[in-house]
């Protein structure tokens, strides 16, 4: 009796050690990359799709590039810069639930035009939101992140991107020359400078993307167009603006930034 009892333990722990080998062990979550349907046991090594932003500069039909010459109105134009701050980047789903990117402030220009986010889910996006400029919490603390090399809003060298500690960061800067006096040559002293900042002009972008993601490296395309940054601005006549010193032109120009910025499908 006592070795039939020894028996029957040994083979029940036998039994049981062999349903556990049996068991899948894997990625059980339906939002990885790696997900693994037959899997029982959880093997914690999920991996997740990595997402970008990546902006697509135009001038209309026409790619955009710093320093060729386009006709704007009639009038021979070159850009010397173009650049802007993103900020509080947010992925909306359905039921209205989001992935918020916090404290990234990526400076979008021609050279920087892939702007990383971080990891998502495998799951549909309807929404992509982000402010154009630097959201009022971070511009009230321009004193402490200019001087800090290790944050994303510390001073930008040679291209200064704000207007004074007082006034805060500059949201978007255009800079550059057009033909005024007709000899068909965009010359230096022709210039026009655009500095778009304040609280007041931060812009807000709300666009629908209907993003699947399904992929490990996934990219949400985004188009912007120079043209219309400059819709209604007459560069013949309005040269310049550091926002204070000339606001409507500033405001003029910042309220075109929502309708520059449009989804490539």
């Amino acid at each position: 009796m006592f070795l039939q009892k020894h028996f029957f333990f040994y083979a029940l722990c036998a039994i049981l050690s062999l349903q556990s080998c049996a068991e899948r062990v894997g990625c059980i979550d339906p939002k990885a990359v790696n997900y693994d349907s037959n899997a029982q046991l959880a093997s914690n090594d999920c991996v997740y799709p990595t997402l970008a932003i990546e902006f697509d500069f135009k001038m209309g039909n026409l790619p955009f590039e710093i320093n060729r010459i386009y006709t704007i109105n009639g009038h021979k134009t070159a850009f010397k810069e173009l650049q802007f701050y993103i900020s509080q980047i947010k992925l909306v789903r359905s039921d209205q639930t989001s992935i918020e990117v916090n404290n990234l402030y990526p400076l979008v220009k021609k050279t920087n035009t892939h702007i990383p986010i971080g990891t998502a889910f495998l799951e549909t996006y309807e929404q992509l939101q982000f402010n154009v400029g630097v959201d009022p919490a971070a511009n009230a603390l321009i004193t402490n992140y200019l001087t800090d090399a290790s944050h994303p809003l510390a001073l930008q060298s040679p291209d200064t991107m704000h207007l004074s500690l007082n006034e805060g960061y500059i949201f978007l800067k255009m800079v550059g020359k057009v033909d005024r006096n007709g000899d068909g040559i965009p010359n230096e002293n022709e210039s026009f400078d655009f500095r778009i900042g304040s609280n007041t002009l931060l812009q807000s972008i709300d666009l629908p993307i209907q993003k699947t993601l399904t992929e490990s490296a996934e990219v949400i395309a985004l188009e912007i167009d120079v043209a219309m940054l400059l819709d209604s601005v007459n560069l013949q006549i309005e040269k310049k603006t550091h926002t204070s010193d000339n606001f409507a032109l500033a405001q003029k120009i910042a309220h075109n930034i929502p309708q520059a910025i449009t989804v490539q499908y």
